[in-house]
């Protein structure tokens, strides 16, 4: 008994999930899916905006008392990024919302080297290496490009300590991970 406990306790904890124990990312590239990016961060501080078509700051505080800078994005009706934390060389997130609309007014998702996918692509190559990789695996899996209207999409990369995350509605966000 006492040798084959611990070999139904790894058959049970195989069957809990789902049997696999190969990597993913490995499993996602025999089946013809891109893996997900791994990332390592450049700056989570004002770097990130070098380069971007923005409007003058706003400054004021998140509900939570952070400091919370708020550029327009220029070319684009609604179209914010927000730097918050309380150093603006060692941010604690960096958030935005960007939408492209159709001559109708309708939400048109993010088309290639529109305004938002523009600002969207600097700023992600502004803070992490390989960011042309991850900007197209991030808008692609958040269903950006192609958009269709009322589909829901969401996608995320992270590297332990930071994430970033991007959803169907335009809305994206370069945080620091709190544990």
């Amino acid at each position: 008994m006492k040798k084959t406990f611990p070999l139904i306790l790894l058959s049970l904890s195989l069957a809990a999930c789902g049997g696999k124990s190969e990597d993913t990312a490995a499993n996602d590239a025999a089946s013809g899916k891109a893996p997900k990016p791994t990332f390592k961060v450049k700056y989570i501080d004002e770097q990130a905006m070098a380069g971007l078509d923005l409007g003058t700051a706003q400054e004021g505080e998140t509900k939570e008392g952070k400091k919370q800078r708020t550029y327009p994005i220029n070319g684009i009706e609604g179209g914010v990024i927000n730097l918050i934390g309380k150093h603006p060389t060692d941010l604690e997130v960096i958030s935005g919302q960007c939408m492209e609309k159709n001559e109708k007014g309708v939400s048109a998702g993010w088309s290639a080297n529109g305004v938002c996918h523009t600002a969207f692509a600097k700023m992600v190559d502004n803070i992490a290496q390989d960011g042309g990789k991850l900007t197209d695996y991030l808008i692609s899996h958040a269903a950006l490009q192609p958009y269709t209207e009322g589909k829901s999409g969401y996608a995320a990369v992270q590297n332990g300590r930071y994430i970033l995350e991007i959803d169907s509605e335009g809305m994206f966000y370069f945080r620091r991970r709190h544990y």
